[in-house]
């Protein structure tokens, strides 16, 4: 005799759902790329060339209400991951050059060319689902950089956080496009408003 299956807890719910619901998000924004927004020039431009390199760029779902919780170290309450191909990458690290361009932290930017600085990035977008589904998703983004003086070997490192909250369910990646934009626009002006307020570049 086949027994009735039992009926599954009210907790058992939400994490059944938080699972599915992390599977299908990560694959949702997989290939969304950063547009940027129109950048006001900086009044501190620096008198240096720069060569641009993002060498990751990655977006993860994170437990419910993690960016509530007061430690910042979102790498580990990672519940999915979302690929990015090669050719993501590539658009990405264009559009933060694009972003540059506007900003003009520096006097010149290349990709491939002898310049006086080496800029290395690490992009992470963090996906907040909210707590007991009433809440917005929280997008967090994080860029760590590190600036390397080829002549010399010295390096400087920086961190570039930014935050935007996106609608309460998720459908695809059109609900992801927009929060992505704000939140890595936020952590690029974060970031190379430090940058260029490092005094120790100007000496």
């Amino acid at each position: 005799m086949r027994l009735p299956l039992p009926i599954a807890s009210n907790s058992r719910r939400i994490v059944a759902y938080t699972l599915l619901s992390a599977i299908a998000s990560a694959a949702a924004c997989s290939s969304v790329v950063y547009q940027p927004a129109p950048v006001v020039p900086t009044k501190s431009p620096l008198p240096y060339s720069a060569k641009i390199k993002l060498l990751h760029v990655e977006t993860y779902m994170v437990e419910p209400g993690a960016t509530m919780i007061a430690d910042p170290r979102l790498e580990n309450r990672v519940t999915g991951t979302s690929a990015t191909e090669a050719q993501e990458k590539k658009a990405w690290e264009k559009s933060i050059g694009d972003y540059l361009a506007g900003r003009r932290t520096f006097t010149y930017l290349s990709t491939d060319s002898q310049t006086d600085l080496d800029v290395a990035l690490r992009l992470n977008v963090y996906i907040d689902p909210g707590l007991m589904f009433q809440f917005e998703h929280m997008y967090v983004a994080r860029i760590d950089a590190t600036l390397t003086n080829p002549r010399t070997g010295r390096t400087r490192s920086y961190l570039g956080l930014g935050k935007a909250p996106g609608d309460i369910s998720r459908g695809g990646k059109g609900d992801d496009q927009g929060p992505i934009n704000y939140a890595v626009q936020a952590a690029l002006n974060d970031l190379f408003g430090k940058i260029e307020n490092d005094t120790g570049l100007r000496s």
